[in-house]
């Protein structure tokens, strides 16, 4: 074989190379997964209660989406399959998440009108009476909040209202003990 043919076909065989290349598709389907799985992501709050793991799945879709103008659709494809997946996962620990939230809410709430009855029920001296009718009425204001946050799915903030009371009301029985 003539080294011109072997530099003909070489050629042809780089060129073959470089147009299948330039022709690649864009990963629609993929892309679309992708664009789908971190919207359900969101629908479900994965931003909330796995935060790490949505924005993974977020960063990687972004990063696709560059990669898709930019025509590296090898990196688009890869990076749009790990968002779709990690959106997936984000989606399913969600779910799981807040149903954990909302049981700590919940727990939350109960020991926290549990301590807010037992405070009502104590002996205290006049003096003291009007501090921890103060204290009652706050308390009461921020449990019927949680009550509110726990019904209408915010179950962080119904939590974090309810171990707010708890703790009030504690250092308030603490002052009390000390007087």
């Amino acid at each position: 074989m003539s080294k011109y043919r072997l530099f003909g076909m070489s050629l042809l065989l780089i060129l073959g190379i470089i147009l299948l290349s330039s022709c690649a598709k864009p990963p629609d389907k993929e892309m679309q997964a992708a664009r789908d799985a971190v919207s359900a992501s969101m629908n479900a709050e994965a931003n909330m209660y796995v935060p790490d793991l949505f924005t993974s799945a977020q960063d990687s879709l972004n990063q696709a989406e560059t990669f898709v103008s930019e025509k590296k659709y090898g990196d688009a494809k890869r990076l749009a399959l790990f968002a779709k997946s990690w959106a997936d996962s984000a989606t399913v620990m969600a779910g799981t998440k807040k149903e954990e939230m909302k049981a700590s809410a919940e727990n939350s709430i109960a020991e926290a009108t549990t301590k807010l009855d037992a405070m009502k029920k104590m002996k205290v001296t006049p003096k003291m009476k009007k501090e921890m009718d103060k204290t009652v009425k706050t308390c009461e204001a921020s449990l019927a909040d949680a009550k509110k946050a726990l019904e209408a799915g915010d179950y962080k903030q119904a939590s974090d209202l309810a171990n707010d009371v708890i703790s009030r009301i504690t250092k308030a029985e603490e002052g009390m003990k000390k007087k």
